[in-house]
């Protein structure tokens, strides 16, 4: 079997290797891996935080978005019903 290049795959993969008979260094091994664990953690969450910030930029923009809709069809109904009301006067005869 060939030696591990690191403590960190030492502690892995053989603790009974004479190279790494040492607790300390076993130790030691494991304190990386968890310390790289931790890393990866760190990274996924803020690749989390990222994704989340996203999604609410796009919900607050689709949010604004809509309530100018809104208020364009109001005032488009509004000229209408204004429209409405001229044509039935001009029909009648009512200035």
């Amino acid at each position: 079997m060939a030696e591990p290049k690191s403590y960190r795959e030492g502690s892995r993969i053989d603790w009974a290797s004479e190279q790494y008979n040492c607790p300390d260094q076993i130790k030691l091994g494991c304190l990386l891996r968890i310390a790289d664990a931790t890393e990866k953690m760190a990274q996924s969450y803020s690749a989390l935080i990222y994704e989340r910030d996203r999604y609410k930029k796009w919900y607050e923009e689709k949010r604004t978005m809509v309530g100018h809709l809104y208020n364009r069809i109001n005032g488009l109904r509004g000229t209408i019903t204004k429209m409405k009301e001229k044509a039935n006067r001009v029909h009648r005869g009512i200035k």
